[in-house]
């Protein structure tokens, strides 16, 4: 899960806005704008003053108020509960006596140096029991007086689904393949982008205009306007039909 700041600076970079400009339109410190994006909550002032603080950063960048206060609380709550985590642990390495800290480090001095010896004894095992042995090249089919059988083509066999990029603009975007994220970041004009997925892929745009796409060797349809914000775009084997170009009358690849 991504932390409010990174969500924010996100956003903010989407829209073309800069630090400058929101601490100008705001009169908020540029200091504490930083702190908020690279989430260093602790550096930001009272309570009241960062939920001030993030109402009017939210809304400078038309983003809705309550919910980016939302995902504070949970920004905040999720750093707290790591510090006591971590606290925790240190008060558990602080409870044990000295003379049982220096037990555990030599047993595990100890169990390291055995495992050394282990391998040691495998490696030296194996020399001693490999044998050279002469291996001699396999008949020929003239020598066996047998006629090779004939050439096959290999067949490609075609799986899954397979999505093809192309960037025109700078794009922001987000791809998960079977569950698993593959692609998160902005793109530029001119890259070029090929994932696999087994069953289905989820896409997030923050320039829908800004790519073309390929299924399968097959031109996808336009996800959106150039600037458009898109996200949930779900694409399964089972409905790959509906974002296919249907004037694309090839089924050859076609890169733009």
């Amino acid at each position: 899960m991504a932390y409010i700041g990174q969500e924010l600076k996100r956003e903010r970079e989407l829209r073309g806005i800069s630090l400058k400009e929101i601490s100008d339109a705001t009169k908020i410190n540029l200091r504490f704008l930083r702190a908020l994006e690279e989430d260093q909550l602790d550096v930001l002032p009272e309570k009241f003053f960062t939920k001030s603080i993030i109402r009017a950063y939210a809304k400078y960048v038309g983003l809705e108020e309550d919910t980016v206060l939302n995902n504070y609380y949970e920004t905040a709550l999720l750093q707290k509960q790591t510090l006591e985590d971590e606290e925790e642990k240190k008060g558990v390495f602080r409870a044990i006596p000295r003379k049982k800290k220096n037990l555990l480090i030599f047993a595990l001095i100890s169990i390291t140096f055995l495992a050394i010896l282990i391998c040691l004894y495998f490696i030296f095992q194996k020399k001693e029991n490999s044998i050279p042995v002469e291996t001699l090249p396999p008949p020929t089919f003239s020598q066996r007086n047998i006629s090779p059988p004939p050439a096959t083509e290999p067949e490609e066999e075609e799986y899954g689904l397979n999505l093809e990029i192309s960037f025109q603009q700078k794009t922001w975007l987000q791809v998960y393949a079977d569950g698993e994220i593959k692609l998160n970041g902005i793109k530029q004009p001119g890259e070029l982008v090929q994932i696999r997925a087994l069953e289905e892929f989820l896409i997030h745009l923050g320039n829908a205009g800004g790519i073309t796409y390929t299924l399968n060797n097959k031109r996808g349809r336009k996800l959106g306007v150039s600037g458009a914000v898109v996200k949930n775009v779900r694409i399964t084997i089972d409905n790959i039909q509906q974002f296919l170009d249907l004037n694309d009358g090839s089924d050859s690849m076609k890169k733009i």
